[in-house]
This record gives structure tokens, C-alpha cells and sequence, in this order.
């Protein structure tokens, strides 16, 4: 398959040292009111280990845990850390947990996890395991009145995407949407600056720089917090109608507030995705858990449609034609179309003659939504998809 690539310019992602309080909710204060459970001190009212289902798997919190911590043991990933608090919702804030509580690592993750230490390959990969073993053959009447032979397959739960997928490329919002934050100057003047062929003109920063933000605690930035990098880019319209969706907003890197002024901070950018130029906004990083779930089959060619909701491929990251497996996408449908994080659609395509259904191209599945768009990666191409493109929730 041959792909068209929009920009040419290779995506670099440079990984700051992370905390365990990266991504996080954030925490003014440790709780103070603590209770003795069995034997030892917690602030919260977790549930006696005995009432967890049989064979369940647990975790006894010790000093020095964090979920951060605990997601990489158990799921191969920090950045899967939600999945783990969600699992335990009596705790109430992510920043404090306390030694002797016991967790329960349960759900989809757990399963990866539990498939990780049996030795299996790949228990985070982005295709879905396949096991030729357990594969058989079986037969079943559609409502169509035909008979379908499909193949049943095994396969385990998966992340369907990687932090950078999550963080490393943006969203379609508001054509004008506030963001009263921005980089607007390098410390490092004399070597960022060009200074005797043109003052105002600076290089691009990176991982490490100290920069200038305008903006402070009136424009709702704090100290020691982590914020996004975003910067605007062109208006999307829709392929198929051509009205105006917004416009398309680039996550870049990150940055950290190091101190703030009345209208002025100085940070340190801590994640480029790529070049920061000056002028870039600052966006509150989203509450973005990578969604673990089983990856279905894409629709068999004998299937016919869900019926369910449809929408098209309005844009795509870096790249207009030949979108195949591992590329990230938008579509025209988000929370108020009840699509969620971990849902699958089929794409299709009509068929060059009219008396024949749409071709299937393959199986897109959800990372993040917003109101009415969502970003999706390509998890199967049976062939190149294209922006405008049909798809169709399973």
C-alpha cells in the first residue's frame, strides 16, 4: 500500500523522566483524618480482601507505591494507571495511598496483565493476539436467512494506543477557542535568538529550554503543574458536506510551570513531540486513560450492517491518502453521538457499481472523544482508507 504524506518532517517524541503524579488529578493536601483498619492506618474505607471475588488478583500497597508505579508492574505501562484506579474506587484521591490497603487489579487490564506473566508476547500491542489453536470453524443463521461460516477466535484484551497516540496529537475544537496562555520567549536569549540578523526571530524550543509564558494565576496557571502544549491549525471542514467542524489543535510536548508572576511564568518544557515554536498555547492536560479492550473481528464481508450510528473520517494525522494499520484519525462523532473511548467502527466504502453493498475497508477503534468529534486508530485495513470515508459504530 502506498501512503501520501502531507508533512515530511519525521514525528520525534523525546520522554521526560516521569512522576508518579504525571497525569494524575491533582491533590492540595494529604488527607488528615486516618483510621486503623486491621493493621494499619488509612484514610480511606477500603473492602475487606475476603469480599473480592475467588482467584481474584490483589496488590498490598507498600511504602513507597504509586499507581503510577503499580500500572507499570502490572500493565506494562504507567500511563494505564487510571484502569487501575477506576478498579479501586473507594480511593479518592490517586496522590495518596496507603500501605497495608489491598487492591484489586481486575477488569480488562487485569487480564493483560495476567497474560504478561504467563510469558505471553506483545500483552500491549496494538494488533490483536491471534491464537491459530483455539481458532475454529462454525456456522450460523443470519436473519438474512444465510448461512455464515465465520472463523471464532481467542484473542486477550489490548491497549488499543500508546501515550503518544494520546498525547502526541490533538483534537478538533472551537474555531476560536480561548487559550489566554502562551510561550512567548526563550531564556536562553543569546543563543536562541538571532540577534543581529533579526531580534524577534527565534529557534524552535525543545525538551529542556526555559521559557518565558505570558500569563499567570489570573489565566489559571500554578506552579509545579504540567500543561500541554497545543497549537492551532488549519479549519477542518467536512469532506462529504463541506460545513466548518472546528479547528484542528496539535498537541505538541508539554511544559511544567516552574513560578508564576502576575502575568508572567517561567517553565521548562519537559516533552516535545516535535519543534515548539513561540507563541504556542498552553492547555490543562486532559484526564486521557489509554482504553484496554478485545478487538473484535472487522465485519465480515457475508455481515451486514450494525444499523447503529455512522460517520465519516474527517481528518488525520500528517497523512490524506493510504491510511493503514497505526494511523490516527477524526471522525464527525463524539460523547453526544454516545460514542465512548474503547468503541469500535467499521470503515466502508461504496462500490464503484451501485447495485452492490459498500466495500468494508477495515476496523477503526476510539482513543478520546469530545462533544463531537473523536480521534480513532486504524487497528485493521483490509485496504487503503481515505478522509471521507464512511464508518459505522459495531
Amino acid at each position: 500500500m502506498v501512503s501520501v504524506r502531507r508533512v515530511v518532517a519525521p514525528v520525534l517524541l523525546l520522554m521526560m523522566a516521569a512522576t508518579s503524579a504525571y497525569g494524575q488529578r491533582q491533590s492540595s493536601q494529604p488527607p488528615r483524618e486516618l483510621h486503623r483498619v486491621g493493621d494499619h492506618w488509612t484514610a480511606y474505607n477500603p473492602p475487606d480482601p475476603a469480599s473480592y471475588p475467588a482467584g481474584a488478583r490483589t496488590h498490598t500497597i507498600k511504602s513507597g507505591d504509586t499507581l503510577w508505579a503499580l500500572a507499570q508492574t502490572y500493565y506494562n505501562d504507567p500511563y494505564l494507571w487510571p484502569q487501575l484506579w477506576e478498579s479501586n474506587t473507594w480511593i479518592t484521591d490517586a496522590h495518596w495511598i496507603y500501605p497495608g490497603d489491598v487492591l484489586l487489579v481486575e477488569g480488562e487490564a487485569g487480564a493483560v496483565a495476567a497474560s504478561a506473566e504467563a510469558g505471553e508476547s506483545g500483552a500491549l500491542s496494538a494488533v490483536t493476539p491471534r491464537s491459530d489453536e483455539s481458532s475454529v470453524f462454525a456456522t450460523e443463521d443470519q436473519d438474512t436467512g444465510i448461512a455464515v461460516a465465520r472463523m471464532s477466535v481467542d484473542n486477550r484484551p489490548t491497549a488499543l494506543g500508546t501515550e503518544s497516540d494520546i498525547y502526541c496529537y490533538g483534537y478538533i475544537g472551537d474555531v476560536n477557542e480561548p487559550m489566554p496562555n502562551f510561550i512567548s520567549s526563550h531564556e536562553n536569549v543569546d543563543v536562541k535568538y538571532v540577534l543581529r540578523a533579526n531580534p524577534e526571530m527565534s529557534a524552535d524550543a525543545t525538551v529542556g529550554d526555559l521559557v518565558y509564558v505570558t500569563g499567570g494565576p489570573g489565566t489559571g496557571l500554578v506552579a509545579g503543574e504540567t500543561y500541554l502544549i497545543v497549537q492551532p491549525t488549519q479549519i477542518v471542514n467536512h469532506p462529504v458536506t463541506g460545513r466548518t467542524m472546528g479547528r484542528q489543535y496539535d498537541y505538541i510536548g508539554q511544559v511544567r510551570i516552574l513560578c508564576t508572576e502576575d502575568t508572567r511564568s517561567r517553565a521548562m518544557v519537559v516533552q516535545a513531540c516535535r519543534e515548539i515554536p513561540i507563541g504556542s498555547r498552553l492547555k490543562p492536560i486532559p484526564q486521557l486513560p489509554i482504553p484496554i479492550a478485545r478487538v473484535p473481528d472487522v465485519r465480515a464481508w457475508c455481515d451486514a450492517p450494525s444499523g447503529k450510528t455512522s460517520g465519516y473520517i474527517v481528518e488525520s494525522r500528517e497523512w490524506e491518502l493510504g491510511l493503514v494499520e497505526g494511523n490516527l484519525v477524526q471522525i464527525d462523532l463524539g460523547r453526544d453521538d454516545a460514542v465512548q473511548p474503547g468503541d469500535f467502527l467499521t470503515v466502508t466504502r461504496p462500490s464503484e457499481r451501485r447495485d452492490q453493498p459498500d466495500m468494508i475497508l477495515g476496523q477503526i477503534g476510539v482513543l478520546t472523544t469530545e462533544s463531537r468529534t473523536a480521534t480513532a486508530i486504524v487497528l485493521q485495513a483490509r485496504r487503503e482508507m481515505f478522509i471521507g470515508d464512511k464508518v459505522e459504530l459495531r
